[in-house]
C-alpha cells in the first residue's frame, strides 16, 4: 500500500487489535485509537480492571504491535500493522484528546462483564517503529 493509503486507512478504521507478549506467551485485545501522523504514534485510551491481564502484559512487552484491517471479501482486502514501544502518557491534554477523537471508535466495555466507571484509565501511546501495509490485488 502507498503512504496515503496507509493513512487514510488508519484515519479511517480507529479500532484495532493490540498485540502484548510476556514470557513467550501472546496476547490480543481489541482497542479503539486515534492516529497521530504528525508524531508518528497511536494513542490509546485503556480501561484496567482490577488484578487487570492487560495492565500485567503492558508491562513486560518489549514490543508491541497493532494490527488495522478491512476485509470485504477473499479478494477486496487492506491491513496494516504497526510496531513499537507502548507507553503511559503522562500529561494528556486537550490537543491530544482532539486527535484522539478525530479518528478512534468507541468501544461498549461493558461486554466485558464491567462498567465503565469501575474501570481505571490511562492513556498510552504506542510510538510507531515499523508501520506495514498490504492489500489485495484489487486495491
Amino acid at each position: 500500500m502507498a503512504d496515503e493509503e496507509i493513512e487514510t486507512l488508519l484515519y479511517e478504521r480507529g479500532v484495532g487489535v493490540l498485540s502484548l507478549a510476556r514470557s513467550g506467551h501472546a496476547y490480543g485485545i481489541p482497542v479503539s485509537y486515534g492516529y497521530d501522523a504528525t508524531g508518528d504514534r497511536f494513542l490509546l485510551d485503556l480501561g484496567f480492571a482490577p488484578e487487570s491481564k492487560k495492565r500485567s502484559y503492558l508491562e513486560t512487552t518489549e514490543q508491541a504491535s497493532l494490527t488495522i484491517f478491512e476485509w470485504h471479501s477473499p479478494t477486496d482486502w487492506q491491513s496494516i500493522v504497526a510496531t513499537g514501544d507502548v507507553d503511559p502518557i503522562e500529561e494528556f491534554d486537550r490537543t491530544l484528546e482532539e486527535l484522539y477523537h478525530a479518528s478512534a471508535r468507541d468501544v461498549d466495555v461493558a461486554v466485558f462483564g464491567h462498567l465503565p466507571e469501575d474501570l481505571e484509565h490511562q492513556w498510552y501511546e504506542l510510538s510507531v517503529q515499523t508501520l506495514t501495509g498490504r492489500s489485495s490485488a484489487s486495491h
